[in-house]
């Protein structure tokens, strides 16, 4: 099993590692992997995703059978103090990346960047990952290349792009 987490350090990050350790034994007993989990806001609700992985694809049915066992071990350990919806989901086209590992797994695949702090005046950056440098990610951008913390990552996506032809893959320049 991988080193799931949000990529981004500090008080932030507790929060998650919290979670992944209630939840963790659960989905590997269901023998599915843990990719990561992220908080977010819907308006006043605050959303708990817990992405999960198969190395066969995660189902609906997969979602629906681990959700109620996800719910009750946070139950019990209660790492969050508010109200919030769980939702459970695979990774999806636009695959989100927690850790090193899934950055270098996609290298040369298009990725969009949000930071949770600006990097040379942007928070947004869109490109082709590149080798890692020192806990950095080389993407390879239209205006050219940056080197980017994953300490300051707050989320990172593949991009996917539908072709006329109608198959899926991964978006290229």
């Amino acid at each position: 099993m991988r080193s799931p987490g949000r990529l981004t350090g500090g008080a932030s990050q507790q929060i998650p590692s919290r979670i992944r350790e209630a939840i963790e034994p659960v989905i590997g007993a269901s023998e599915l992997d843990l990719l990561g989990v992220e908080l977010s806001q819907e308006g006043r609700r605050a959303i708990l995703w817990v992405f999960i992985d198969h190395p066969d694809g995660v189902t609906i049915d997969d979602c629906a059978r681990v959700s109620p066992e996800i719910s009750a071990a946070l139950d019990v350990d209660d790492p969050l103090a508010d109200a919030y919806e769980l939702r459970v989901s695979s990774p999806g086209l636009d695959r989100p990346l927690f850790c090193e590992a899934d950055f270098e797994q996609f290298q040369g695949q298009e990725v969009q960047i949000q930071l949770s702090t600006a990097l040379n005046g942007r928070r947004k950056f869109t490109g082709k990952i590149g080798e890692m440098e020192d806990d950095q990610v080389r993407l390879i951008c239209a205006d050219g290349e940056h080197l980017i913390p994953l300490s300051s990552i707050h989320r990172a996506r593949l991009r996917y792009e539908l072709s006329i032809g109608g198959s899926r893959g991964p978006r290229e320049k």
